[in-house]
């Protein structure tokens, strides 16, 4: 669903099945895909895409948070019709030592990703448009966050979710980095939340007050 000009949501509502959410970014004539999933269901997000008006087959980037199957699985088909996948350099090596056998615990195959660049903390540009990759670990070593810096949309991965947080009984899993990670979010004033599951959040004062009711709920439990 478009959610504003250059901004399309794919939310997983479907509790039989685990999945992340998708998001699609428009940037002029250049289309980047956030964590396209399972590979299962990928042809359900590219369906979704196409009704939106957006052609699959012009996304050239994938942008994962983590390295975790079901934000991940689907880029390996995306990669092999042409698009380049990033990811923090911690979530590779993730990948390599703990990544099959995480994967196997969950019942799937982890894909043979190769990786076309790394997800630096710091600013990128596409086009004339700001964003930041910020590192979040306490998740996974690698997770990394999105910032959108003009309308102030803050990809979240699996960080933050709205009046939830993400795991840290995985391996890799850390409850004062991922505390740590929260707060440096939490500086950015982010004005909408996209998170890795559940719903988006589309107003300034609902991510300031979900990240009040996470850091009271959920701090003294990591």
């Amino acid at each position: 669903m478009k959610i504003q000009e250059g901004l399309y949501a794919y939310i997983w509502r479907n509790l039989q099945a685990n999945n992340s959410n998708s998001f699609a970014v428009q940037v002029g004539q250049t289309t980047f895909l956030i964590d396209p999933g399972h590979r299962a269901f990928l042809p359900r997000l590219l369906r979704s895409m196409r009704e939106d008006g957006l052609a699959p087959e012009q996304v050239k980037l994938v942008l994962l948070t983590h390295g975790h199957p079901d934000h991940l699985e689907g880029a390996l088909e995306l990669q092999a019709a042409g698009a380049r996948i990033g990811i923090h350099k911690a979530g590779e090596e993730y990948l390599r030592e703990i990544g099959p056998y995480f994967a196997r615990m969950l019942g799937v195959d982890m894909p043979a990703l190769n990786f076309d660049l790394y997800l630096e903390e710091g600013q990128f540009f596409i086009g004339d448009e700001s964003f930041q990759v910020i590192h979040t670990p306490g998740h996974s070593p690698g997770s990394v966050c999105l910032y959108w810096e003009r309308p102030g949309v803050l990809f979240s991965g699996d960080l933050v979710f709205a009046q939830g947080v993400g795991r840290t009984d995985f391996p890799g899993g850390d409850g004062e980095l991922l505390k740590s990670s929260i707060r440096k979010c939490r500086r950015l004033g982010a004005r909408m939340l996209m998170p890795g599951h559940g719903e988006p959040i589309l107003t300034a004062s609902g991510v300031e007050r979900n990240f009040e009711i996470v850091e009271r709920m959920y701090f003294d439990y990591l």
